[in-house]
């Protein structure tokens, strides 16, 4: 199975008030085998489900969550769903720690190469400020602790990367990771910015920047792994504890 046109639009959930919520099952991997549907899931903010989307989703049978957001992003658009059932959410407190970026949200003459510098600064800090999210995430998965979920409030930085560092570790090749993470463009983000292309204060095209899911901005993250670890591979072992026989494991539970 080769790469898939517009996979969204077949693994995004049927849900009233999601955002960006996504099977992430379907893609093969370099030794024929393919992710099942029904275990991993990806989205962003889920505090505007319906009671109808929470019932749905309770009826996926997801054990874990990972919420991916800051300590203020969770309070003002809190997760819900999660206890009234089986489902263990899991977050960390910290502030935003993006320097560069929380400068230019600032602005009010930012300009778009200041917005996609502002970005890929961003992924590349993006693997070592969330290690340790990333590092539970891959301990449920070990824990066979599935279905799982993970979040932030886009479903695309944070939450991208997250999804990237999981099918590498399951062997997708890297043109199916890339379509997974530019997936998010055919997503409407707008409910984050009260209808607009991006913040307000910033112009449109550099809004769009902040919002768009490209993939030189993923880029950016392999480049610095390849950089301070030698490679996704090393990050993967050294910081996540998922070495070649932790995915052997993963690939057993996760794999067709």
């Amino acid at each position: 199975m080769g790469a898939v046109e517009h996979p969204i639009q077949f693994r995004v959930l049927p849900l009233q008030g999601g955002l960006n919520l996504r099977d992430m099952g379907g893609y093969s991997t370099g030794d024929g085998r393919r992710v099942k549907t029904g275990m991993l899931y990806r989205s962003g903010r889920m505090s505007s489900l319906t009671d109808a989307d929470e019932a749905h989703l309770a009826g996926l049978g997801i054990r874990s969550v990972c919420d991916l957001r800051n300590t203020d992003e969770r309070s003002r658009h809190p997760t819900r769903w999660c206890a009234a059932g089986a489902t263990e959410l899991w977050a960390r407190d910290y502030e935003d720690y993006s320097g560069q970026l929380d400068k230019l949200m600032r602005k009010d003459d930012a300009t778009v190469d200041e917005a996609h510098n502002a970005m890929v600064t961003l992924y590349r800090e993006l693997p070592i400020h969330h290690a340790q999210s990333y590092r539970w995430m891959f301990a449920r998965l070990a824990a066979a602790e599935v279905p799982l979920l993970f979040n932030c409030t886009a479903g695309k930085d944070r939450t991208g990367v997250g999804a990237a560092l999981l099918l590498h570790a399951l062997g997708v090749p890297h043109d199916q990771i890339v379509e997974d993470y530019a997936a998010t463009n055919d997503a409407d983000l707008t409910p984050l910015t009260g209808g607009h292309a991006g913040p307000p204060n910033l112009a449109p095209a550099v809004g769009a920047r902040l919002l768009a899911a490209d993939p030189a901005y993923l880029e950016a993250t392999w480049d610095e792994l390849g950089r301070l670890y030698g490679g996704v591979d090393a990050y993967l072992a050294r910081e996540l504890g998922v070495d070649r026989a932790a995915r052997d494991r993963l690939g057993a539970l996760l794999l067709d």
